[in-house]
């Protein structure tokens, strides 16, 4: 795992809960080198497992819980660096062009880099499908960047999600649906 995720974790552990308490999490993390990583490193995804385990045991939160905060907190990270690519933006062209900022602005930067994918099963105007592959289990980090950009965006939708063979299936529905259900 690229050490850009660690970095946004302490930074993300920090905003929320304050330096000391991160300083808490990498301690009971037990990590091989302290806690020390660079951004352009790569890193055993292990090692961000523990840091999310001791993160949700020093908050009480649950994993799921967790793992969606950091997922939004990733997004909003995005935005700062690329706000171009979001602002004015409609949720579901931002959603479905996922996997085209992976490899116009993360790939240049990591070419090695294990990326999800998010691609388009169907789409019409109230209702966007995904699949989401990753060789790492963060559906629910996947949920936070999805409520992330419906937040900064201003959209109201509903996510649900499942599991299926090698993938997870996202569908993302605008409230507009909600109310005429």
């Amino acid at each position: 795992m690229k050490g850009l995720v660690f970095t946004t974790f302490f930074g993300f552990c920090e905003a929320r809960h304050g330096a000391d308490m991160l300083e808490d999490v990498i301690e009971s993390a037990n990590l091989p080198h302290g806690g020390a990583y660079t951004s352009v490193g790569t890193y055993p995804f292990e090692e961000m497992v523990a840091l999310i385990t001791a993160a949700v045991q020093a908050t009480g939160s649950t994993m799921p819980a967790m793992l969606e905060e950091f997922g939004a907190y990733c997004f909003a990270s995005w935005v700062k660096k690329f706000p171009h690519l979001f602002d004015g933006k409609d949720l579901f062209d931002v959603l479905a062009g996922i996997d085209g900022f992976h490899e116009t602005e993360v790939r240049k930067l990591y070419p090695d880099a294990e990326l999800p994918s998010f691609v388009v099963v169907a789409r019409d105007a109230d209702c966007l499908v995904l699949h989401y592959a990753s060789c790492k289990p963060l559906a629910d980090l996947a949920v936070g960047v999805i409520r992330g950009a419906a937040d900064y965006l201003g959209a109201s939708v509903e996510i649900g999600y499942r599991q299926e063979r090698d993938a997870v299936r996202f569908e993302i529905r605008r409230a507009r649906n909600l109310l005429a259900a």
